[in-house]
């Protein structure tokens, strides 16, 4: 007699593609998953690159901590 509950029938069954096949669509999913995470990332420090340029360089800020070193 043969087991009609085997986790190969049931994948077929259920998901239309053997376990094998499962995995392996698995590990092509959490890739493109990596991938979103390192362009959402590289996207960032990008935007970060540009605020930074912006900030102008030759501005003085006076954040008033002298003060309490003057004499």
């Amino acid at each position: 007699m043969k087991n009609q509950n085997d986790s190969l029938s049931r994948t077929a069954h259920i998901f239309g593609m053997t376990d094998l096949e499962f995995e392996e669509r698995s590990k092509i999913e959490s890739e493109i998953a990596a991938q979103q995470i390192i362009r959402r990332w590289q996207e960032d420090e990008e935007a970060d690159r540009q605020a930074l340029r912006e900030f102008p360089e030759n501005e003085d800020f006076d954040y008033g901590f002298h003060d309490q070193w003057e004499f």
